[in-house]
């Protein structure tokens, strides 16, 4: 897992992997934020696109742990702040439902005091890996306006195959 702030991006970005500095760079020139919610394709194929999302973020409780196996996240924070509950990947999580073929998701069962959170305000952004299960879109202290872009990048850009 990765946390960053767009404001220290510069001083940051070398430190990325490639496919991580190409869409935290869609963020900044893109114009993503101005978007209305929906899909936006970032790359041919569907190897990596944006999920602008507003949403009004609900008690943890409301959300699924989630993974991905296919596809990394990259959730960045528009306006408002969210907290989002995150655990690594161990054969002591619970699957609760899995959908890898058609969604690229597994749901899992929660792990009382075992996950981790982190709060994202206006501008910051982290990135979860297939082996971070993550609970996005939870209220910090109670529930409130989120704007937010998911960006997912495809395993195949993973390995600096992008260009």
């Amino acid at each position: 897992m990765i946390v960053g702030d767009m404001r220290q991006l510069a001083q940051e970005i070398l430190l990325y992997p490639q496919a991580v500095r190409r869409a935290l760079e869609y963020l900044i020139s893109g114009g993503l934020a101005d978007r209305e919610p929906g899909r936006y394709e970032l790359a041919a194929g569907g190897l990596m696109y944006a999920l602008v999302q507003q949403i009004v973020t609900q008690p943890s409780n409301v959300h699924r742990l989630e993974s991905h196996d296919t596809y990394l996240d990259i959730q960045y924070v528009v306006s408002g702040e969210e907290r989002i509950d995150f655990i690594r990947l161990t054969d002591q999580l619970v699957v609760e439902e899995q959908d890898l073929a058609v969604r690229d998701i597994v749901y899992y069962a929660r792990m009382e005091n075992q996950e981790s959170s982190l709060v994202l305000t206006q501008g910051q952004f982290a990135v979860f890996y297939p082996s971070d299960a993550h609970r996005p879109c939870c209220a910090v202290n109670e529930p409130g306006e989120l704007k937010k872009i998911v960006i997912k990048i495809h395993k195949q850009l993973w390995n600096n195959q992008y260009d």
